[in-house]
């Protein structure tokens, strides 16, 4: 018998994570910068370069900030993911959203950045004491991802997208140079252009996984104007009415070419795709041919995109079963 955990029946911590846009308008590649952090070798994410963002924290429940958000329209779940994903922000990069801009009232920031750091209730108190509202207006839903099953670590993460205004950017366009990593949870700060951070990947100068490669990939496809992200992978990681999806890979040993010849040995499948199933009924969510999936060689090294149908629409959404 074996003595490995049920991975189906391990925790899925809830989590969040913020993909933070630079206008850089003199640029060619794009005309924006996305801000990305390399973790340390004790993560879930050995070395990789991820948003940043991290678990759920009690203290960031929606019940807790009703009194300084009273007139937020979002759902309870959503402002809870938008508090943790500002916090994380702010704790591994020194970034902090909010209303007024936080660097223009507070004095002290590396002394609070170490306080929220070493206990996530002092983010409320850090904004009680300044007059701070978390800026959760700017944050854009824009992605959820489920650890697969097969994972000893599993999270539940909806990512969001957000574009720093002239009070966070120089008198140039340029990202500001007030923004450096932690030192702990992460040892790297770098302001990437899409194609500039899938050229390192590529390069294997950086090391990526499924869902950071994806979403760098479908910002690419996007174009090069930050204007057009809000609408930056419909049809891959949200519906065309805009709606994020739900997605929990299925990974599959791949024997189809011609990609099995070119050693890519399994397929991680996507929404949409014959072999990826509907996760409250066990459907599947497409018919034979039906393609959106990425193939992978190596440990996680190389990715290769097949995609030639959307995501279901809202009408064919389901409950995540975890």
């Amino acid at each position: 018998m074996s003595s490995q955990p049920d991975a189906k029946k391990l925790a899925v911590r809830p989590s969040a994570t913020l993909i933070v846009v630079a206008p850089t308008p003199h640029e060619k590649d794009h005309n924006y910068r996305v801000l990305m952090m390399k973790r340390n070798a004790k993560s879930s994410f050995i070395h990789a370069h991820v948003f940043p963002g991290g678990v759920v924290d009690k203290n960031d429940d929606a019940t807790n900030w009703r009194t300084i958000l009273p007139s937020t329209d979002t759902s309870s779940s959503d402002l809870t993911n938008k508090i943790c994903a500002i916090r994380e922000t702010f704790e591994e990069s020194g970034l902090l959203l909010t209303h007024p801009p936080a660097h223009t009232v507070l004095k002290d920031a590396e002394t609070w950045r170490q306080r929220v750091h070493d206990d996530a209730s002092q983010f409320k108190v850090l904004c009680e004491t300044h007059h701070l509202k978390p800026a959760v207006d700017r944050l854009l839903p824009f992605a959820n991802w489920i650890t697969p099953t097969n994972e000893k670590r599993r999270y539940n993460t909806h990512f969001y997208l957000t574009v720093l205004d002239d009070a966070h950017v120089d008198s140039s366009g340029k990202h500001a140079a007030l923004y450096a990593a932690d030192g702990k949870e992460t040892v790297q700060l770098n302001w990437y252009t899409p194609t500039e951070a899938l050229r390192d990947w590529k390069d294997r100068k950086i090391v990526l996984f499924p869902p950071q490669w994806y979403c760098l990939t479908a910002m690419k496809d996007a174009g090069h104007e930050y204007a057009a992200l809000p609408r930056a992978g419909y049809g891959a990681l949200r519906r065309h009415d805009g709606t994020v999806a739900t997605v929990m890979p299925q990974h599959h040993v791949n024997k189809i070419e011609p990609f099995a010849s070119q050693d890519y040995h399994s397929f991680l499948a996507y929404p949409g795709d014959e072999f990826y199933n509907d996760l409250e009924t066990g459907e599947p969510t497409g018919k034979a041919g039906d393609r959106h999936r990425i193939y992978i060689r190596g440990r996680m090294e190389e990715f290769e995109l097949e995609k030639n149908v959307d995501v279901p629409d809202v009408g064919k959404r389901t409950k995540a079963r975890l």
